[in-house]
């Protein structure tokens, strides 16, 4: 079985319980914002998206042979103006749900979880990935705690990774507590220069204030 990882599926892996098979909830917001990021590089790694200031352009052929990747590349293609990277990033991670669920469904296939239902207030049919195989995981987990602890010095798609984590708020969940300020520091330095992790991070900001102030409204 062919176990070699999307970003997309390295960033879902980061961000699940591993014995729960449930999102974290330190990356609850900002994953879906993260995922759309990384399908987002990836078609950009892949020649099917560029990246001009801020705006998001598509080639004018070319199919990544992907479903999700090309579902994305559809929708980028299909609009009548060009848009920035915080619009797709928003755009796309308000239906991430699907797109989670396709990814983890991938991760089953690839023998990394294994998929249970449950029942949530034992009424809404709900469905969980916990892990059986660590040992992609703990990979990625160390391509990026080396980066960050100034050991090696990141790849393009490692330091790509690194911005999602840091936009999404899972940088502290791969350190212990006395690691966690300088990582966080040392990540915010790599993300300086990844426009789309940038952009995802203000997506989340926005979507925090949003709650926030829906939260203020309502009391």
């Amino acid at each position: 079985m062919d176990k070699k990882l999307s970003l997309a599926e390295e960033l879902l892996l980061l961000a699940l319980n591993d014995e729960k098979g449930t999102v974290l909830m330190a990356g609850s917001m900002g994953l879906p914002y993260g995922l759309a990021g990384a399908l987002l590089v990836e078609l950009v790694e892949a020649g099917l998206l560029r990246i001009e200031g801020k705006a998001v352009v598509a080639a004018s052929s070319g199919a990544a042979r992907d479903e999700v990747l090309d579902e994305v590349l559809g929708l980028v293609r299909a609009s009548a103006k060009t848009r920035d990277l915080r619009h797709w990033v928003g755009k796309i991670g308000r239906s991430a749900g699907k797109i989670r669920r396709k990814l983890a469904d991938r991760l089953v296939d690839k023998r990394i979880l294994q998929k249970e239902e449950h029942r949530l207030l034992l009424i809404f049919p709900t469905k969980r990935y916990p892990q059986t195989d660590p040992m992609p995981e703990y990979g990625i987990r160390e391509r990026v705690r080396q980066a960050l602890r100034g050991m090696t010095p990141p790849d393009a798609r490692t330091a790509a990774l690194i911005s999602l984590v840091h936009a999404c708020e899972l940088t502290g969940m791969l350190f212990d507590k006395g690691e966690r300020r300088e990582a966080k520091k040392r990540a915010k330095e790599i993300s300086a220069s990844q426009p789309v992790g940038n952009a995802v991070a203000r997506v989340v900001e926005a979507a925090k204030a949003a709650v926030v102030a829906a939260a203020a409204g309502g009391s």
